[in-house]
């Protein structure tokens, strides 16, 4: 029974970890628009030729200049009118890169595979210069750098079969969540895996590693770095450190095996308080993480454009933002009020003047009449109210037009999102992202100079 607790179950529970890694494995994919692929080809391609071979191979509900219509048309006033706004005419900036080079086609992502044999049809049978956003690309360097950074921490460590158990799971994690960031996190755990292999065995070994400043923010941060991707990549990363631990455990079982057959075992006289985890030697290892990350953050910022159309170098593409821009490409927000404008039109009096851009609790009032005791008398009745229902109803709506509508796009992206033109990066670039390299490659240089610091003042001792 004590060897299927102490071996059997863990051995599983690790298996099963490895598996669950297999599962989730992410390769990083370049898309500009959440839900949705973008396929651009010159402007003047024969636009039949682009939907007839997409429709070919199996692509639905693509969204293209050529299939939008009017969202809404007021029964009252069934008149293309767009006179107090421009949104009709402004949306058309979604299939157009910023210098009208390229023509945009937006694919919902449940024809993804589709799409891609579609962009290839259009590039081998009729030479067309085609694209596709969503390219997945997996960034080898990333991994490779993880390795380089364990084999030279394996080379110099004093237990290296501890070293090389907790660092196994890792690496693995670099392969399957094979992002900048993750890659970032997981040399600096290498690290601090490096600092704690030396205390193995040694009593009081835990309460050393609880109590040392330099192991715990190298713990921390490279942990809480990972969720910097997604919970699903901080989960895994927690994930393969609980199976880093399972097979120090079953490790550790196996030398109380070993020892428990000899007829004198050795033990070790100094505690893990004695023995100078972080020194000299072991403070300027920390050079190896801060490089390894500061390679990974150039080769990020410098990612390659993932547009390669051949007629030009430096496509820029509209693209959600979560800051605010002011440029004419008009979002959820510019449609919601375009809607309430055509809606309202048949009532609004013509003595009176509104604002083109209502204000939140704008009303439409118009008069009834009913008889009363008094005869006839009017009361007002508020039709429409420009409120977080009519909003609401009004997205809502969208998924009920009968046609392939650009709204459906916006409909799908973060709340509040604007757009503005950017170029493509490989890894989607963010901000978060290089604060968060930059933290990790500042984390060791930090702990170098606290370090001698700290000896210049108290002369500490190696």
């Amino acid at each position: 029974m004590k060897y299927i607790k102490k071996f059997v179950i863990p051995s599983l529970l690790t298996v099963s970890i490895f598996i669950l890694l297999l599962i989730l494995r992410t390769v990083p994919t370049s898309k500009l628009w959440k839900g949705f692929s973008v396929l651009y080809v010159p402007c003047d391609t024969d636009s039949k030729i682009v939907l007839d071979t997409l429709k070919d191979v199996g692509c639905k509900d693509v969204i293209s200049f050529y299939n939008q219509k009017v969202p809404f048309v007021n029964q009252f006033l069934p008149i293309k009118s767009d006179e107090h706004d421009s949104y009709l005419s402004k949306r058309n900036a979604y299939f157009f890169d910023k210098d009208r080079t390229v023509m945009i086609y937006y694919i919902p992502d449940s024809y993804s595979k589709e799409a891609k044999k579609g962009c290839e049809l259009l590039i081998s049978r009729y030479s067309i210069d085609a694209g596709l956003d969503s390219k997945s690309s997996f960034p080898l360097l990333t991994p490779i750098i993880c390795i380089i950074v364990a084999v030279l921490f394996l080379i110099i460590s004093k237990n290296r079969i501890i070293f090389l158990a907790a660092s196994l799971f890792p690496i693995i994690y670099s392969f399957t969540m094979p992002f900048y960031t993750n890659a970032s996190c997981v040399c600096i755990y290498l690290y601090s895996i490096y600092l704690c292999q030396k205390i193995w065995n040694r009593k009081n070994a835990f309460s050393c590693i609880k109590n040392n400043f330099y192991i715990l923010i190298l713990f921390a941060v490279s942990l809480t770095g990972t969720f910097f991707s997604s919970f699903v990549s901080g989960f895994m990363f927690m994930l393969c450190i609980a199976a880093s631990f399972l097979l120090l455990y079953m490790i550790h079982n196996l030398e109380i095996i070993k020892d428990s057959k000899l007829r004198f075992c050795p033990v070790l006289m100094r505690n893990a308080f004695l023995m100078n985890v972080i020194n000299i030697n072991s403070i300027k290892k920390a050079l190896i993480p801060a490089i390894a990350v500061s390679v990974l953050f150039i080769l990020y910022i410098t990612s390659v454009n993932i547009f390669t159309i051949s007629n030009s170098a430096d496509l820029s593409f509209p693209m959600p933002t979560m800051y605010n821009v002011n440029n004419d490409i008009p979002t959820l927000d510019d449609y919601i009020v375009w809607n309430w404008n055509a809606v309202t039109k048949p009532y609004k009096s013509l003595n009176n003047t509104y604002s083109d851009i209502p204000v939140d609790g704008e009303n439409i009032v118009i008069q009834r009449f009913k008889n009363s005791d008094e005869g006839v008398v009017s009361t007002e009745e508020v039709l429409y109210s420009f409120d977080d229902e009519f909003k609401s109803q009004t997205v809502n709506l969208i998924d009920d037009l009968q046609y392939p509508a650009l709204e459906k796009l916006m409909k799908n992206q973060q709340s509040g999102f604007s757009v503005d033109y950017s170029y493509g990066t490989g890894e989607k670039f963010s901000k978060v992202n290089v604060i968060l390299m930059l933290v990790l490659i500042l984390i060791p240089c930090f702990m170098i100079l606290i370090y001698f610091n700290g000896r210049r003042k108290y002369g500490n001792a190696d």
